[in-house]
């Protein structure tokens, strides 16, 4: 007897609860950046790209911010989350100047970075360098990993028991 399919009898409803909750997945372990992709957020709103490198020491976290000043980036941490929030200026067109395509994106922009281990808010560190803010925290000492020997008891009879 071939096994049922449970999707096979699902009804229109069901389908788009299901899609809907496969939207809302992707939104809370993407974050903001799936909200952009589906077009959650409001336009005038861009996300910039980010890498997160963890060491044993340190996790450090990397903006692709160019053409953006630094010092008036808004850096905050709060937990283990860190949030970067600016405003890029937009070129203005010159008058007989047609956008045949404009790709760079300009706005508001706010990113909000979950971090893969505790860090100490007193060991937080931000430079730029050539439009990519590097973040660097230091992480508390409760999240650094230790290699743990594991002892193996000899049974009796065993050769050292």
């Amino acid at each position: 007897m071939a096994m049922r399919n449970e999707t096979c009898c699902d009804t229109p409803v069901d389908k788009l609860r299901n899609e809907f909750d496969k939207l809302l997945d992707a939104v809370w372990s993407q974050g903001e950046k799936a909200a952009d992709a589906f077009g959650l957020r409001g336009s005038g709103r861009w996300t910039p790209a980010v890498d997160v490198v963890e060491s044993a020491d340190t996790i450090q976290v990397r903006l692709d911010l160019p053409g953006i000043d630094p010092e008036a980036l808004d850096v905050a941490l709060v937990g283990n989350m860190l949030t970067v929030k600016g405003h890029r200026i937009g070129e203005e067109m010159k008058v007989g100047e047609t956008a045949v395509r404009r790709e760079r994106p300009s706005g508001v922009f706010s990113r909000s970075i979950p971090l893969p281990a505790a860090v100490d808010p007193e060991k937080v560190a931000a430079d730029a360098k050539l439009g990519v803010v590097t973040v660097t925290l230091g992480k508390q000492e409760c999240a650094k990993s230790r290699q743990i020997r594991v002892h193996v008891a000899k049974k009796p009879g065993e050769p050292g028991a």
